[in-house]
């Protein structure tokens, strides 16, 4: 899906004022990370590390886990990739509606999916495939699991392998990271990004979290030098300097709990539930795509269309919270749209 996913800005020739498709928090790189990244320039006239080795040590330490434990990747979306291919041939059930990469990844390396509703979950669920995929929080349901169940799920499951993606675990109040379990469990294998929470998606930083022997038959796929100088060096400043630069979460949140309030009033438009700075929303009227196409045109607003997420429908589209005064933007030119 390599044209599916949002903030597609790219593909317009439109001045977007607010964009509001992508989960990245909007208030841009942490401060003092170009002037880091410009001391460091010279360092692009060498090959990188061939499997990041430095900043694979500096996660390693930032977590209190041991660096063979570890896995740095080009995005979490390399790590699925990886997953995937570690998993070729056996079999995988995706919780839905869910990030498309899981799906793409595993269609690529040949490992048969089921697919089950999120809301059909439970602490006594049982998986007969090898392995489960889900976000935690959920993108793009803002949803989650929380601990308690998750602890069922792994124990009761033992032969299942749990993939967790919590790309989007700092935007919620919640304690659901399993970080801290990850030597209490050889079947829980954890995707983290380091590009929504410190807005550095350009860069492509991810890394994978497991047992050492889970992540030792993993790396066996992985090409060298697949994560590039400066996403390196700005790794190791946002480990270095994680207590400084912490997203302003409850302010955040506030914001999203406002937005929402507002989008409910305006007729025609379902608002669901979440526990991020992300929300799903439903249009009655039109589709997602007419709504995207009409606030990029006339209000130069970018919105995600959800209706490519398995599980969801033409009307359904993505909100992820900016300024307060771009969230007006779209309020305005939302209810104006209702009313065609």
């Amino acid at each position: 899906m390599i044209l599916g996913h949002g903030d597609d800005g790219y593909l317009h020739h439109e001045t977007i004022k607010a964009n509001f498709s992508s989960n990245v928090f909007y208030e841009g790189l942490p401060k003092g990370l170009k002037e880091f990244l410009s001391l460091h320039w010279e360092k692009l006239t060498r090959y990188p590390e061939a499997n990041a080795e430095s900043l694979q040590e500096a996660v390693a330490h930032w977590h209190q886990l041991e660096s063979q434990q570890i896995l740095i990747t080009n995005g979490a979306t390399e790590a699925f990739y990886l997953i995937a291919h570690y998993l070729q041939k056996k079999s995988a059930t995706i919780i839905i509606p869910s990030f498309a990469e899981y799906e793409d990844a595993c269609r690529v390396h040949n490992v048969p999916t089921e697919f089950m509703e999120w809301s059909a979950v439970n602490e006594t669920s049982r998986f007969n495939t090898k392995a489960v995929f889900f976000g935690n929080p959920n993108n793009p349901t803002g949803l989650i699991f929380p601990k308690k169940m998750l602890h069922s799920l792994l124990e009761n499951n033992p032969n299942t392998l749990f993939v967790i993606d919590e790309a989007y675990v700092d935007f919620t109040s919640n304690v659901i990271t399993m970080v801290n379990e990850i030597n209490n469990f050889t079947n829980l294998l954890l995707v983290k990004s380091l590009t929504k929470t410190y807005s550095i998606p350009g860069l492509r930083l991810g890394y994978i979290i497991s047992q050492k022997q889970n992540i030792q038959a993993i790396q066996l796929a992985k090409m060298p030098w697949s994560v590039n100088t400066m996403a390196i060096e700005a790794g190791k400043f946002i480990v270095e300097n994680a207590a400084d630069i912490t997203l302003p979460l409850k302010r955040l949140l506030a914001d999203t709990t406002e937005l929402m309030s507002s989008l409910q009033q305006i007729e025609n438009i379902e608002v669901y539930p979440t526990t991020t700075n992300f929300f799903l929303c439903q249009t009655k009227v039109k589709t997602a795509a007419e709504l995207k196409k009409q606030l990029l045109n006339e209000h130069q607003l970018l919105i995600r269309d959800a209706s490519n997420f398995k599980g969801l429908s033409p009307y359904h589209f993505r909100i992820a919270t900016q300024t307060p005064e771009q969230n007006q933007l779209l309020i305005d030119a939302i209810s104006q749209w209702t009313t065609l």
